[in-house]
């Protein structure tokens, strides 16, 4: 997580520093929209599943309803930019107010992807009840993770968690913990409001 933040904040940087290039403004701006829109396809690309093929075509045929997307946000980066600049040519109160402004915006900018991922809190509470029973798996293991292919050559080794809407139940989350050699294990936990969490028979996928 920490790793990834740090990937993040760099890439941005120099997305901001792209978007900032030119002084007449927009040049750079489409610049840095263009890159943005083809760093988060890209992304995207290497994280799917799908064909090498299927994958180019989304990247095309979305490049550019990305680039719109992410001309705001350039643009944003572009005159956060030329602020700090003018900041430089001034002194006492007027130049805190820049920085105290720019400041805002960046912390704005920088929050919001973090609060519109938030997962909500039927997913966030099926992917901690995957998480406990993994973890108690070298003591206990839980009956849904009994007959799960591969499972118990993996049990004591880490991984990552990710969680969707589940294909089983308009109630339920599928969560999927990704191990470091590529195997996968998917577990669809029901959640009724009012009701025990149920877990349905975990699948494991070896690479």
């Amino acid at each position: 997580m920490f790793y990834a933040w740090v990937l993040w904040a760099v890439l941005g940087g120099v997305l901001a520093g792209i978007a900032a290039y030119s002084s007449e403004g927009w040049k750079s701006i489409f610049l840095s929209a263009l890159c943005m829109a083809i760093a988060v396809l890209i992304l995207n690309v290497l994280q799917s599943s799908e064909g090498f093929l299927l994958n180019v075509v989304a990247l095309i045929g979305l490049l550019l309803p990305f680039i719109a997307m992410m001309t705001p946000l350039a643009f944003i980066f572009f005159w956060l930019a030329r602020r700090f600049i003018q900041a430089v040519s001034v002194t006492g109160w007027a130049r805190v107010k820049i920085f105290v402004l720019n400041l805002v915006v960046i912390l704005v900018i920088g929050v919001a992807p973090g609060v519109y991922a938030k997962m909500n809190a039927r997913a966030e509470r099926g992917v901690r009840i995957i998480h406990g029973i993994l973890q108690d798996a070298p003591n206990t293991i839980h009956k849904a993770l009994l007959k799960t292919e591969g499972f118990a050559e993996h049990k004591d080794q880490p991984y990552t968690l990710s969680q969707a809407p589940s294909i089983y139940s308009t109630v339920g989350v599928d969560v999927t913990a990704h191990y470091d050699d590529g195997y996968t294990i998917s577990c669809a936990v029901v959640l009724y409001p009012g009701s025990d969490p149920s877990i349905l028979p975990c699948k494991g996928q070896l690479p």
